[in-house]
């Protein structure tokens, strides 16, 4: 018997209906006019409370339950003119006549073989609403696959989250947050469950500002973790991507920014990647020469700007990092991390533009790959998305290949998974593709607008104030409903590198004796 099939069986034999009569009466669908199926408003029995995001069933005709979960909730009490007179005197009424009142989006009817499906018919006037067992928030929620992986709790019930691997891996992930919300953390924690959930996976992640590296510590269980430096495949980006050794030359000599000889050789180096001719100094001004049709000081100046440049190497060096030796080093490793903080060639600009345009080369490797052969697989992973994805108005063009893999990348195996610092500065034709499964923790009011656009009304009413290490998490099918949310605690299976660092690490009480040595040299 496969594990899917175990897993089915265990949850068929659960009594749906034994379940439900465990449960307590919490309060009564009310509404002054119509009763529907997708929404549901709530009154509560007094003196009873449900939290945002908890969940709640009614009973339909056949014994099974309905299943909402709460959103919106709020004291309903009629006010009076007279009342806030005597508020401003200060003699506030004590009438509690208030209600409390919230409303229930529906999540599925839960059938006996444990299907989950929309109910046919609307839900009955002043029917009771009952509190759900937690035995029953996990038949609705944790998904039926032997591929779950454990992302934290519910703070509500303290019920342990699962998510089904496979739609992450078809579909793309985004985690969006303020900074030290908790998105690295929670990347991190998933990750390593994924590993552990099915160990032959591979990730490649662009690791920006140094975050990633306590990765390296998964060596330990078992799993194989290469961190290398960005640099290390420049060789790589200069044979295979004309533009950013224009734009490593612009950096070095002005004269190669704008004008006649800055089009000379950019043509030269071209046509080294067309004839598969590394471009070292002396195939460069050869293909410059071959220009013919150019004026000859043009020639001669774009021959200059190739002579000057320290970034075209004199001769080809022994070994080119290229697209290859990343996927030997991919297949060869469960995590391979580009670090951007370092950068051990000397003669390599720490320039932001490179470095963006170092990403997609590497991205653009191995979807190749992944599109050419159907046994190469490979979650590619970057933090501050602004970087490598902005929005029009902000950061410059992005490169086409991350809107390929936000749309084609998780069916043709190399899905993205992208954390946004701020949504608002990261391209919408990105984020849209990937917010089928998107992990959202504490957001400025400008981000929160950008998810009312792209997800509506009803999602953002059940962020309310996340703490740090809490997240609202949507899934189209990674839970047992379609597109269902759930708010989830994160477990912190590790820390990003910058924690180690932080207040009282970094400012170390004033040197006395440096001081005065100081002030006697000034003197």
């Amino acid at each position: 018997m496969s594990d899917e099939a175990k897993v089915q069986e265990k949850t068929e034999k659960i009594d749906v209906k034994e379940l439900v009569k465990q449960a307590h009466a919490v309060g009564n669908v009310f509404s002054r006019y119509t009763y529907g199926i997708n929404k549901i408003y709530i009154t509560l029995i007094k003196d009873k409370k449900l939290p945002l995001g908890s969940y709640v069933f009614v009973l339909d005709e056949d014994n099974l339950p309905i299943v909402y979960q709460i959103a919106s909730p709020e004291y309903y009490r009629y006010g009076y003119d007279f009342e806030k007179r005597l508020i401003a005197h200060g003699r506030a009424s004590k009438d509690e006549s208030h209600t409390y009142d919230c409303i229930g989006i529906l999540v599925g009817k839960l059938y006996q073989d444990g299907r989950i499906e929309p109910p046919k018919y609307p839900v009955i006037p002043l029917s009771e609403v009952y509190s759900c067992p937690p035995k029953l928030i996990e038949l609705v929620t944790e998904p039926n696959t032997p591929y779950k992986v454990k992302i934290g709790i519910d703070p509500l019930t303290s019920q342990p989250v699962h998510i089904d691997l496979r739609p992450l891996i078809r579909q793309g992930l985004l985690i969006s947050g303020a900074q030290g919300t908790g998105k690295t953390t929670a990347l991190l924690t998933l990750i390593t469950r994924s590993l552990e959930a099915y160990n032959n996976l591979h990730f490649m992640i662009l690791d920006w500002t140094g975050e990633f590296q306590p990765l390296s510590s998964l060596n330990d269980k078992g799993f194989k973790v290469c961190s290398m430096s960005w640099d290390k495949f420049i060789t790589g980006l200069k044979m295979d991507d004309p533009e950013s050794t224009l734009h490593l030359i612009e950096e070095e000599d002005p004269r190669a920014k704008t004008g006649a000889p800055r089009d000379v050789v950019f043509a030269a180096l071209l046509l080294c990647k067309k004839g598969k001719k590394y471009p070292t100094k002396q195939n460069v001004k050869d293909q410059v020469k071959n220009q013919t049709s150019r004026d000859p000081k043009t020639i001669q100046t774009a021959i200059n700007i190739v002579d000057y440049a320290d970034c075209i190497p004199t001769e080809e060096p022994k070994k080119v990092y290229g697209k290859k030796e990343l996927l030997d080093r991919i297949r060869e490793n469960n995590i391979l991390i580009i670090d951007f903080t370092r950068t051990e060639d000397i003669n390599v600009p720490d320039d932001i533009e490179v470095k963006k345009r170092m990403g997609a080369f590497l991205a653009k490797c191995i979807w190749e790959e992944a599109t050419q052969k159907k046994d190469f697989g490979c979650i590619i992973v970057s933090d501050e998305a602004h970087r490598i994805a902005p929005e029009k108005f902000y950061g410059g063009e992005m490169d086409i290949v991350w809107l390929r893999l936000a749309t084609e990348g998780g069916r043709n195996g190399c899905p993205l998974w992208l954390v946004a610092r701020r949504l608002s500065l990261v391209s919408k034709a990105v984020t849209t593709e990937l917010q089928q499964n998107f992990i959202c923790f504490n957001v400025e009011d400008v981000d929160r607008k950008r998810i009312i656009e792209d997800l509506g009304e009803t999602f953002a009413s059940l962020l309310g104030a996340l703490p740090p290490g809490e997240a609202i998490v949507k899934s189209a099918s990674g839970f047992k409903i379609p597109g269902q949310v759930t708010h989830v605690k994160f477990d912190k299976v590790m820390e990003p590198s910058s924690v180690k660092y932080g207040l009282e690490e970094r400012f170390k009480p004033v040197d006395e004796s440096k001081a005065k040595a100081s002030g006697a040299n000034d003197n």
